[in-house]
């Protein structure tokens, strides 16, 4: 019994074509993994909420969370473990103010943690509005690497301020710590004092980001912990000059 010629092609075309299929899949896989990675590193919300409305007439102050509870707070984690390793992380974002994020890797693996906590603003005015921040916060940090003052954990915090079309407005360090620069812990208060202005329709996001990330080889441990209390958000508004156009 002779073989069709034009059978075995088909069935070589079909395993090329399974072949194709099974590494777009993992493509697409690693695509959506470099995803989470880049959405854990904080400076990006992963989700918005609806912003609150304000006036340029309103003049007055807005006070978080005493007036109302901060309408971002996100917390997302993942963790990898290596072949014999083991890699844990967690993250908490309270809309009453406190946040936390912890990361460890033993013996190989990655593990990342994020917060986000703040607030949605939106202008639904005809005129500017110029807003006024006054953000206070408590924080604590530990990052620890074994080897010691070998590369594995970084943590960091800064605030951001995003624009309802993703563009950074503002951006304010106020931690960033590296295992391989000496295993550290520490804990302080902060004031940050910014301003912000919104044309009509606009609209802002402005969230403290705290992250910790662990990257740890094979016979390597690494740990860090990141911890805010009692972030209060003080925004005041007024109306704000008319820009100038060009005659």
């Amino acid at each position: 019994m002779t073989r069709d010629p034009s059978s075995n092609r088909t069935r070589r075309g079909l395993r090329q074509m399974a072949r194709i299929a099974v590494l777009g899949g993992c493509a697409l896989s690693l695509l959506a993994l470099a995803g989470c990675q880049g959405a854990v590193v904080g400076s990006e919300l992963s989700a918005r909420p609806r912003p609150r409305p304000i006036s340029a007439s309103d003049g007055g102050v807005l006070r978080l969370p005493a007036d109302e509870k901060f309408s971002i707070h996100l917390a997302p984690s993942q963790q990898e473990p290596g072949l014999d390793g083991t890699a844990r992380a967690s993250a908490d974002a309270k809309p009453e103010g406190d946040a936390a994020a912890q990361a460890e890797v033993e013996n190989g693996g990655k593990a990342a943690a994020t917060f986000q906590l703040g607030h949605a603003l939106a202008n639904d005015s005809s005129r500017q509005v110029a807003l006024q921040f006054n953000v206070k916060f408590a924080y604590e940090f530990e990052a620890a690497s074994t080897p010691v003052n070998t590369p594995g954990a970084t943590l960091s915090l800064k605030l951001y301020a995003r624009d309802g079309r993703n563009r950074v407005l503002t951006t304010l360090p106020v931690l960033e710590h590296a295992s391989e620069d000496g295993s550290a812990s520490s804990s302080g208060d902060k004031q940050l004092h910014f301003s912000l202005t919104l044309g009509p329709g606009e609209s802002a996001s402005v969230f403290l980001a705290g992250n910790a990330r662990i990257e740890a080889p094979y016979g390597r441990s690494a740990r860090g912990a990141l911890t805010l209390r009692g972030l209060t958000m003080e925004i005041e508004t007024r109306p704000a000059p008319p820009v100038k156009t060009a005659e």
